[in-house]
């Protein structure tokens, strides 16, 4: 059963998350089902625009984080190599940042909770709607972190955005999110879907040639001023950084404690302690 569903309306089709119970969180089955179903509505000429939203309580909760096994000795557990954690980033990031490059408008309607990789996708859209009181979000605690920040200083600029690195668990709401130009409005809640809507009905006015055209000019401007080579840098940054000693052990807290517990004591200053 596919983790991702198409509905269509005239010109606009809307492609939803359909991860519900996991607050859409994405493992390998919902990375493929969300590439394919972009890929067909790409190349789908009765579609002018798609709209990418979730179902449920949460636009996406980003990756799918297991509980890591500990090891018997008592160390982190084993990593993959930097090698194989860069070809692993490199598809999740494809995946993620796929809206940047689809030839047709891309509208992200986000709501409840836009978390980790997953603020790439509204990141990288053409434009985004948010509820006012989104949570848009980075990882609770300080495990990878290459490339949510270099991509949001496009958008909040490079001093919120290394604050929001910088602190695990930090977030801003959709409404401070609009107000940087991260995304286009912040509505209430109730309304953010109705809103992407009504814009992208307006988007489908204008002939898909001329649709397409325009996004390559502007996303050609975005590319010379670097934007292209920010995202293939990510997965090389963040492969880097899994092999730093903090994120080791890091990842051996995590694997103590479950996420819950080891939030708690994150926040309480248990990593003063390393």
């Amino acid at each position: 059963m596919s983790l991702v569903r198409i509905e269509r309306n005239e010109k606009v089709a809307e492609l939803v998350l359909d991860r519900e119970d996991k607050l859409n969180a994405f493992n390998d089955a919902l990375f493929e089902d969300y590439e394919n179903a972009l890929h067909e509505l790409g190349a789908d000429s009765s579609v002018s625009v798609i709209i990418v939203r979730g179902a449920g309580r949460a636009f996406s909760v980003g990756w799918d984080v297991a509980r890591p096994a500990p090891s018997t000795n008592g160390d982190a557990p084993a990593h993959r190599t930097a090698h194989e954690d860069w070809l692993r980033l490199r598809g999740h990031i494809r995946a993620f940042t796929a809206v940047f490059d689809l030839p047709k408008p891309v509208v992200a309607s986000v709501h409840g909770y836009c978390m980790g990789g997953a603020t790439l996708i509204p990141a990288c859209a053409d434009l985004a709607v948010v509820g006012d009181d989104t949570k848009i979000g980075w990882p609770v605690l300080p495990i990878g972190g290459g490339m949510l920040g270099p991509v949001a200083m496009s958008h909040l600029g490079p001093k919120k955005a290394k604050e929001l690195s910088y602190t695990a668990g930090s977030h801003i709401s959709g409404a401070e999110a609009a107000s940087r130009g991260w995304a286009n409005y912040a509505v209430p809640t109730d309304e953010v879907l109705d809103k992407t809507r009504e814009i992208a009905r307006e988007v489908s006015k204008t002939p898909l040639d001329m649709l397409e055209i325009k996004k390559r000019a502007a996303n050609d401007v975005l590319i010379r001023q670097g934007f292209r080579e920010t995202l293939d840098a990510c997965a090389g940054w963040d492969a880097l950084i899994h092999t730093a000693e903090g994120n080791r052990r890091m990842v051996a807290k995590l694997g103590e404690l479950g996420i819950s517990a080891a939030r708690t004591w994150y926040a309480e200053g248990g990593s003063l302690a390393f």
